[in-house]
């Protein structure tokens, strides 16, 4: 049900706009963190939505070039634990300001 509410408001958040200029047009449509970044532990993968994502954000707003791609605002040095880096330095923060329902829930992300 969550999965069907995030692509209904990402198309509606297009909808009006010309086709190569959609978000949802550029970059990978998920992005295995874990992977990415090689964190290590048990915790199951967070499989992140960048098309949900760039449907209601800049590129700017977590990538250094205002164009996206290539580097994010944040260095992730510390990849352990829950005090890490993505936590407490990208996705927190943003959840919190956005007030994402249960944005800090380690089930939202980690499914």
């Amino acid at each position: 049900m969550k999965k069907r509410c995030f692509a209904l408001v990402a198309v509606l958040l297009t909808a009006g706009m010309p086709a190569g200029s959609r978000a949802l047009d550029r970059g990978p449509e998920t992005i295995d963190l874990k992977e990415r970044f090689q964190v290590e532990g048990n915790k199951k993968a967070v499989i992140f939505p960048h098309h949900l994502h760039q449907a209601g954000l800049a590129c700017a707003d977590c990538h250094q070039d205002p164009a996206g791609g290539g580097s994010l605002l944040v260095e992730f040095v510390n990849k352990s634990g829950v005090a890490n880096d993505f936590h407490k330095k990208f996705c927190w923060p943003c959840h919190e300001e956005k007030k994402v329902t249960r944005g800090k829930s380690c089930s939202t992300c980690h499914k």
